[in-house]
């Protein structure tokens, strides 16, 4: 949020919240305008229909201080445009049009945020913004949105570039605590936070956070700039929300405090399997086709004669994130007991695999596990997702951005807000994984 801190003061959760909607003044005020009042609290959805119908609510919060003038240039001769007034009409437009939510409310903040209707911000991301703010709070807003927007089945996405300034060098330390505080305010306890990261062509004055070289870089850039949109709201709001209108989002992904159920998953006892070993359920023989196992039996296994079996698992459900290969590499463990079992491969589904008759084209990734030496009882394994942080967060990561063009596609002090984020959503104690899947590794009977 551009230049955020030089006009401390710029406006107050109060102010904030005097625009939020959900008071009989504002309903009138709306109503004589011919918007919408806001939905009554008495039409709250039961638990079932709110876990498996539309959302009740989004409130979309575009940025519109100057720094943002470069992403929304005004419309010119040349009527060329960004790659941010592309990628933010299209999805304003899809939130406008979603069937998975039921309410959408629209705002530019400025000094505080102001009530747009659909077509009115979306021609601010088209021809540009008329009127931009001088300078916005990134912890204002944030404590605002959890403070006063937010409800069950609801979430609030933010749209900027999330450029927080500090008042001095001195206050740089403290990013993460300002975050953190004010994402904390309410005291959410199932608060969580989808974090998109973008890049655009820029066209107009860069502010950087750090002033060492100039407090104003005129007619930028030659590199691109990063946006993000944040998604704000209760856990299971947010999860929902990713799923049916951030699917395919391109760029890149970071989530916080989102749970999410464990995959589909079954050994697979045909496919690319090496070694003496079975299905060890005991009514393995007489399931019907589609059955899953997670049991594997072992007659024999030594160093010369290894064991390898395939766990199919689908992650169509979960962010693209999750389903990445490199990030899978790298973030999938094995953990068992009395065995030296490991991964020794991950990879996805093939139009081979996926016109199988087998049960592998149920499957959209695959992991494959080698075992030498194992124990002489039954012994769990476990094939888990780590929730770590994945590595764009860093590299878009700048201390000083006060030379943006030499710089790159970088966000000043990023981690840091990040930090903020992990630290109120995620026990950084007892990190919960993503998903695991739990297995069985026995000896044959």
């Amino acid at each position: 949020m551009a230049v955020a801190l030089l006009l401390p003061g710029c406006y107050s959760r109060d102010d904030l919240k005097s625009d939020a909607g959900n008071t009989k003044a504002a309903e009138t005020i709306e109503a004589a305008a011919g918007k919408a009042p806001a939905a009554s609290p008495e039409a709250e959805p039961s638990a079932t229909t709110a876990a498996t119908g539309p959302l009740k609510q989004v409130n979309v919060f575009l940025e519109v201080s100057g720094s943002m003038e470069g992403f929304m240039p005004k419309t010119g001769a040349d009527a060329q445009n960004t790659r941010f007034q592309q990628h933010v009409a299209q999805f304003l437009s899809d939130v406008n049009r979603s069937a998975s939510v039921q309410r959408k409310t629209f705002y530019r903040i400025k000094d505080k945020p102001y009530r747009d209707s659909y077509q009115q911000l979306e021609t601010t991301v088209r021809e540009g913004i008329r009127e931009p703010a001088s300078s916005t709070s990134i912890p204002a807003i944030l404590d605002t949105l959890v403070s006063h927007y937010y409800q069950p089945n609801a979430v609030s996405v933010l749209i900027s570039d999330f450029i927080y300034a500090p008042r001095n060098a001195g206050a740089v330390p403290y990013i993460k605590t300002d975050i953190t505080d004010a994402l904390n305010a309410a005291g959410r306890s199932d608060l969580a936070v989808s974090v998109y990261g973008h890049t655009s062509d820029f066209k107009g004055a860069f502010y950087p956070a750090m002033k060492t070289a100039a407090k104003r870089i005129n007619r930028c850039c030659d590199t691109d700039i990063p946006y993000y949109v944040w998604v704000i709201g209760p856990a299971d709001a947010v999860r929902r929300f990713d799923a049916a209108l951030l699917k395919k989002a391109p760029g890149e992904q970071a989530h916080f405090g989102v749970k999410y159920s464990a995959p589909p998953s079954s050994l697979l006892n045909k496919f690319q399997n090496q070694g003496a070993w079975y299905y060890g359920e005991k009514d393995a023989s007489k399931r019907a086709a589609g059955a899953t196992y997670h049991t594997v039996a072992v007659s024999e296994v030594s160093a010369q004669q290894p064991v390898e079996f395939v766990l199919g698992m689908n992650l169509q459900a979960l962010p693209t994130l999750y389903q990445d290969l490199g990030h899978l590499k790298a973030n999938l463990q094995l953990t068992g007991q009395d065995t030296d079992a490991k991964i020794v491969n991950v990879f996805g589904a093939t139009d081979q695999t996926r016109a199988s008759s087998g049960p592998e084209a149920q499957y959209t990734h695959f992991v494959k596990i080698r075992v030498t030496k194992m124990g002489k009882a039954a012994r769990p394994l476990q094939v888990i997702l780590q929730d770590k942080r994945p590595m764009w967060i860093t590299q878009w990561t700048t201390k000083n951005d006060s030379n943006i063009n030499q710089v790159g596609a970088k966000t000043f002090a990023l981690s840091s807000l990040i930090d903020g984020v992990a630290a109120v959503t995620t026990d950084e104690q007892n990190q919960a994984p993503i998903f695991q899947v739990p297995l069985t590794l026995q000896p044959a009977d």
